[in-house]
């Protein structure tokens, strides 16, 4: 039987602008509620100069509540307000971090809606 995945967080896109280069996509964010996301934007935000820099990274989009395994969610609890991750996850669907809405681990869930 596959995995069921019930714990949530917030996930947040990020985008990095690069002066000469352009803008590309620049992993996410994951975080335990709302307050944490504001927190760790605020964060990401005073760390920088005062002057544009030639690179930085931007959240991208709307931030939306996802599915992750324990692994990856003691690891957020553990963080200071989430984890940014930028490349590929020790995780059984891939490396964004969250569970496509097809996955095998959320079968029961719609099972349970179309009775």
């Amino acid at each position: 039987m596959d995995e069921v995945f019930e714990l949530e967080v917030v996930c947040q896109k990020w985008l990095e602008s690069e002066r000469d280069w352009g803008i590309r996509p620049d992993g996410y964010s994951l975080h335990l509620n709302e307050d944490d996301l504001a927190a760790y934007v605020r964060d990401y935000w005073e760390s920088m100069p005062q002057e544009v820099p030639d690179e930085y990274s931007r959240p991208d989009g709307t931030p939306y509540r996802c599915k992750v395994s324990p692994a990856v969610y003691e690891k957020v609890t553990n963080s200071h307000n989430g984890t940014r991750f930028y490349d590929t996850l020790p995780w059984p669907y891939g490396k964004d971090g969250w569970l496509p809405a097809d996955a095998p681990a959320l079968k029961h869930l719609k099972e349970r809606a179309d009775e």
